[in-house]
């Protein structure tokens, strides 16, 4: 004898919505585009924050030894004398202009110059004739001209990719669908192993002088032999360029790791 109540049903609890491939491959396309803007961000960053002291020249001169640079390069330059006889701070003064004058758009390079001091054997009283001579010749100038034009550029690519980050992470945080960290990681690391694995193979400093020929205008000059530059020498080029570099990856690293830390937590604190 069949019953007359009616049948209860449970409702499922357990249901989730089926996604789509393509849904799953743009919440990881998203994912790893931010990852990676959020990588060349905070290299900017850390540049920016680098160039305000002075990208450690000051440290970084004794660590290359560039008072023995200079004392050995100097006098066998063709176009300026007595650079050898200036102290260690008119050294680290006169990067410090250079630095200044190439994050604002070239201002100042054509002043910037040196002082020194020779005997005056014709004069009974041994007096110091102090004189002063500018620092860069013209293609030097015009190179670091072009070096200005060139970060004003990266500034504004910098402000284009942060107000792409910006939606992108926005974009994330109220998305369903969360990309794979997992994937994102794996892909992410194999993209800087393969980078690390081009500047052994290649060699930093042969990708460092490509990067020039390609952004550099043809007719400008850019390499200079020590013995026609004193900027090449006060630099140690380009060796110094690579503790330069060392330190802006460092700090870029930390930047990196603090902001991922801090979207991951706003995902966790939103879940």
């Amino acid at each position: 004898m069949q019953s007359n109540q009616p049948t209860t049903y449970k409702p499922v609890t357990n249901y989730k919505p089926v996604t789509s491939l393509a849904t799953v491959l743009l919440a990881n396309t998203r994912g790893f585009l931010l990852i990676l803007l959020t990588l060349i961000l905070s290299l900017y960053a850390s540049w920016m924050l680098n160039a305000q002291v002075g990208y450690g020249y000051s440290w970084l001169y004794q660590a290359y030894k560039i008072d023995q640079h200079i004392e050995k390069f100097a006098p066998q330059n063709r176009f300026r004398q007595h650079f050898a006889l200036t102290s260690q701070q008119q050294h680290k003064d006169i990067f410090q202009q250079i630095v200044n004058s190439v994050h604002n758009d070239g201002v100042g390079l054509e002043v910037i110059s040196y002082d020194f001091a020779l005997s005056d054997q014709s004069q009974l009283s041994h007096q110091s004739s102090k004189t002063v001579v500018p620092f860069l010749h013209s293609a030097e100038i015009v190179h670091l001209q072009d070096v200005a034009h060139l970060i004003n550029r990266i500034h504004r690519l910098a402000a284009i990719l942060a107000c792409v980050w910006l939606a992108l992470l926005v974009l994330n945080f109220y998305s369903a669908v969360k990309a794979s960290v997992k994937g994102i990681a794996a892909v992410f690391s194999l993209l800087l192993m393969a980078i690390v694995l081009l500047f052994i193979w290649v060699g930093a400093t042969e990708i460092f002088y490509q990067l020039h020929v390609w952004i550099f205008p043809a007719n400008n000059q850019w390499f200079f032999y020590y013995q026609d530059s004193l900027m090449s020498t006060l630099m140690k080029a380009p060796d110094l360029f690579g503790g330069m570099a060392v330190q802006i990856v460092l700090l870029g690293v930390i930047i990196f790791a603090g902001a991922v830390y801090g979207w991951q937590w706003g995902w966790v604190r939103k879940k």
